[in-house]
């Protein structure tokens, strides 16, 4: 694969996107709403679209450096169609161990949930059904990661929630990978798939370059700030720790 050197000014000494994050809140914690998130569309759209400081903007790719790229978390929604404000009510970080981290149990049957409970109030996360293929029933428990991404021009990176049937092309781009994801430079697009009830939109993704040391290692500092941002709590779910897609 033929790759070549990007140059990001914002990553080197004196740009300042490793501090731009968190500068503008007056000592506030930073939380997942003051990021700039990017959905992945609807109906086999092809276009990314998104607004960031009261401007609106519409790309075919998003590239730049993969500064942040979270492991996959497993999230168990209330209800099957998902509604306004609810939260998942609990939460795995790696498919093994699970947590409640909401209050609100919907339509799930919570006998079944309580079964699989540990002595040390954790859940065995393969024991619930909801988590599993049941009867040709799919899991309800959907797996999800996030991917931020520093465009060139940009001083602050926007970040991508990957739905299940992205996760793949992620994956293996990650995977393939022959430096830290931190220094390499990536094109993200959409592809329109046919699913069994309507279209889709499937994230692609292509290793087009990487960064020198210096902007990788500054990369790498705006990864440790940002990913426990995005990395999904352990504790009860507040409106804070959720984006409403």
């Amino acid at each position: 694969m033929s790759t070549s050197l990007v140059t990001y000014p914002a990553l080197k000494a004196g740009g300042h996107s490793d501090e731009v994050a968190i500068a503008n809140l007056g000592g506030g914690r930073l939380t997942r709403k003051d990021l700039t998130w990017v959905k992945i569309p609807l109906g086999g759209v092809t276009r990314w679209s998104w607004t960031h400081g009261g401007n609106e903007f519409s790309e075919k790719e998003i590239t730049g450096v993969v500064v942040v790229a979270t492991q996959e978390e497993f999230n168990l929604w209330p209800y099957k169609v998902s509604r306004a404000g609810s939260q998942p009510y609990l939460r795995s970080l790696d498919g093994i161990v699970g947590y409640r981290v909401g209050d609100d149990s919907g339509e799930l049957d919570t006998s079944v949930i309580e079964a699989a409970k540990n002595p040390d109030g954790t859940y065995a996360w393969e024991k619930i059904p909801y988590t599993r293929w049941v009867d040709r029933v799919p899991p309800l428990a959907k797996p999800s990661r996030v991917i931020g991404v520093l465009r060139a021009g940009d001083t602050r990176p926007v970040f991508i929630q990957i739905s299940p049937t992205s996760l793949n092309p992620i994956r293996g781009l990650l995977n393939s990978l022959d430096v830290p994801h931190y220094r390499a430079v990536v094109e993200f697009g959409l592809e329109k798939k046919a699913g069994k009830t309507a279209d889709y939109s499937l994230v692609t993704c292509r290793y087009v370059g990487t960064v020198d040391q210096e902007t990788g290692d500054a990369a790498r500092v705006l990864n440790g700030q940002l990913t426990p941002v995005v990395t999904g709590s352990i504790a009860h779910v507040t409106v804070s720790d959720s984006v409403p897609f």
